[in-house]
């Protein structure tokens, strides 16, 4: 009897869960296709010559302003909780783990605002080459 019921429930938690993996693989996969590497986009940087070229560079750009923009607001959120819970060792350093935690922040704000200038640029490249043919 017992087999019977969990016979059915176990089949359908393993078609459940290849389905999810199905579907993870297939997202990432497009995902991973669009984006550039550092080095295809340096690459490229070099040599575009097209207004498609300026436009992927832009893409490029923007997707890593958005990562950076991530690793922001975690590095934020890691800070506010070190400033409610400070580790004992910070009493012995000459800066605060929420202080180290902010900084990193601040970089990567800052380097998202670069990306998304770098990206602007592209678009306007792209645009004034739209325009002069």
């Amino acid at each position: 009897m017992k087999t019977i019921v969990l016979t059915p429930l176990i089949l359908i938690a393993l078609i459940g869960t290849g389905a999810a993996q199905l579907s993870q693989t297939s997202t990432a996969g497009a995902v991973s296709a669009q984006h550039l590497t550092q080095e295809q986009a340096a690459r490229l940087g070099n040599t575009a010559r097209t207004p498609e070229d300026h436009r992927e560079l832009s893409r490029y750009f923007r997707q890593e302003a958005e990562q950076k923009r991530k690793k922001e607001q975690y590095y934020t959120e890691v800070a506010a909780t070190y400033r409610l819970h400070p580790p004992r060792v910070d009493a012995y350093r000459n800066v605060s783990t929420a202080d180290y935690y902010q900084h990193l922040a601040d970089e990567a704000r800052n380097a998202a605002l670069a990306d998304d200038q770098i990206a602007k640029l592209q678009d306007k490249l792209a645009e004034d080459m739209v325009q002069a043919k």
